[in-house]
């Protein structure tokens, strides 16, 4: 499923959230991939369900978290970020599996998640008050979290002007590293105007004016000014005086919300609510759901991805992936936040268990067109939204498609095309023909043409094979543009030096698709 993403996808999901198998040994979770090799699978079938009794257990987990890892890792943004949920079980694996997988210089962070204040689980005369959530990003230097809102109690905490809200801060700070030029005058006025001059003299008007330079009391030689004077000069409303009692001058500056024009706070890395609980998981399943649905006895708790949502999809617009899907908490979590601040994030969850429709897609559906008998008020009308529900299609492989057993759609295997020769990710409805030469794609670059229909008799004949006149009819088409082509086709009668000469690059069907 996340392979047949890729196309699409790949460098464009901005959060993934993941909840997968704790692997606490009372699961009995199946390794269900589909290997190749005849004697893994025996082993397979032989050692599943994996249990507290399977010595193999995290040998086997490892090597189910290791491809979709590396997967996830190609469809996520530059500046996308990821969450896994994972308790003690596999924690440390999983730390040293992602650090691997994304580099360790792009760990941001392991939150404890408190699930039940008093403790639940019994960790050997411990009573079991978390979780861990591991945070990681794609490119470090490339991400920008979101931030929480502030309740009116730390609202007053704040001052305000006709700017907005801003706290003060002192403008002088010792530093280890001396900046000569953060070491210079601002000079008071007698009405506590401030005044700075790019040589540092007195300013001739709206005077007398006292020097003030930045000191810190502790004694270090190596105080400096927080801002530059180009800064100052474009915010001098966000720079003021206060005489101390004992006639001493401090200057101060202006700190303004981040993000926005109210207060916000950076999230900390022990999250704590009542209702992150798996209680109240449960508690919202039971109100979409009055048939049982027994399998998912711990269900996360919507307002905990909410949170989580709001750090790692912060913009109206991103887009949210979860592979561990289950009963579906993430898009109901991705509906909630998009209801609350007039969103439009997209979700994508990947649920390969017979659950998916009945339960998993049910859920969704439910959410999105309202639960009548529900406690919650946005729950009982409905959150609104839409969703497609898509089911895997048979794999693309170069021996099927020799045979003709299975030759997927035009738009099909040039998006699949254009990601594994090109690293190119659009979606299989822009990429239809263009004309008849075959043109259905073009970048600043190259010009892309596909020689298919799916149907083994074509595929054989000379209207799948490129020709002198058809080659010289992209050549002029590619060569206005000042671009080369590249072409992909079961066969050619020319040869390629004769092509390169023509700008064209030539990929020869089935065996292209897998050139990357």
């Amino acid at each position: 499923a996340l392979k047949a993403l890729l196309p699409r996808y790949a460098d464009r999901v901005k959060c993934i959230y993941i909840d997968p198998p704790y692997n606490t040994g009372n699961e009995g979770w199946v390794y269900n991939d589909n290997v190749n090799s005849p004697l893994m699978k025996v082993w397979l079938e032989e050692n599943g369900p994996v249990d507290n009794e399977d010595l193999e257990r995290h040998d086997k987990w490892l090597c189910m978290m290791w491809p979709r890892l590396h997967l996830l890792r190609e469809l996520l943004a530059e500046d996308g970020v990821i969450f896994v949920s994972i308790d003690e079980n596999e924690q440390h694996h999983l730390r040293m599996l992602l650090d691997e997988v994304f580099g360790a210089d792009n760990f941001i962070t392991n939150i404890a998640v408190v699930s039940n204040l008093a403790g639940s689980s019994d960790q050997f005369g411990f009573a079991g008050a978390h979780e861990h959530c591991l945070v990681y990003a794609k490119k470090r230097s490339d991400v920008g979290l979101g931030r929480f809102s502030i309740d009116e109690e730390a609202l007053e905490e704040w001052e305000q002007d006709e700017k907005g809200y801003y706290k003060s801060e002192l403008l002088q700070r010792g530093s280890l590293t001396y900046s000569a030029s953060l070491h210079y005058p601002i000079f008071v006025g007698p009405q506590d105007n401030i005044e700075i001059t790019e040589d540092d003299s007195e300013p001739a008007e709206n005077g007398p004016f006292t020097p003030v330079f930045p000191v810190v009391r502790n004694g270090n030689g190596n105080a400096i000014w927080r801002w530059s004077k180009r800064r100052i000069r474009e915010n001098p409303t966000d720079v003021f005086a206060k005489r101390r009692p004992d006639g001493s001058i401090a200057i101060y500056s202006k700190q303004r919300p981040q993000l926005g024009d109210l207060p916000t706070a950076k999230p900390k890395s022990v999250f704590y609510k009542p209702e992150y609980g798996s209680r109240a998981g449960g508690q919202t399943l039971a109100q979409i759901f009055s048939e049982s649905t027994g399998k998912f006895p711990y269900p996360k708790a919507v307002v905990l991805i909410a949170d989580l949502l709001r750090i790692g999809a912060p913009n109206a617009d991103d887009i949210v992936l979860d592979s561990f899907a289950g009963s579906g908490t993430t898009a109901h979590a991705v509906l909630s936040l998009n209801k609350e601040d007039g969103g439009n994030r997209k979700f994508i969850l990947v649920e390969c268990e017979d659950y998916a429709d009945t339960i998993t897609a049910e859920r969704v559906r439910r959410v999105i067109n309202g639960v009548p008998h529900a406690k919650n008020g946005n729950l009982r009308e409905g959150l609104g939204g839409s969703f497609t529900y898509c089911t895997l299609g048979e794999p693309i492989g170069v021996e099927a498609m020799l045979i003709g057993e299975a030759l997927p759609p035009y738009e099909t295997l040039a998006a699949h095309l254009l990601y594994t020769t090109s690293g190119i990710t659009v979606g299989p409805s822009a990429l239809a023909p263009k004309n008849g030469d075959g043109f259905f794609y073009s970048d600043s670059q190259n010009d892309y043409y596909l020689l298919y229909e799916p149907d083994l008799a074509h595929l054989r004949s000379d209207a799948s094979v490129l020709k002198l006149d058809l080659a010289e009819r992209i050549r002029e088409a590619s060569f206005l543009k000042g671009k080369k082509a590249i072409v992909y086709a079961p066969g050619k009668y020319m040869d390629q030096r004769d092509l390169t000469r023509m700008g064209i690059t030539f990929c020869q069907l089935p065996y292209a698709i897998h050139e990357r």
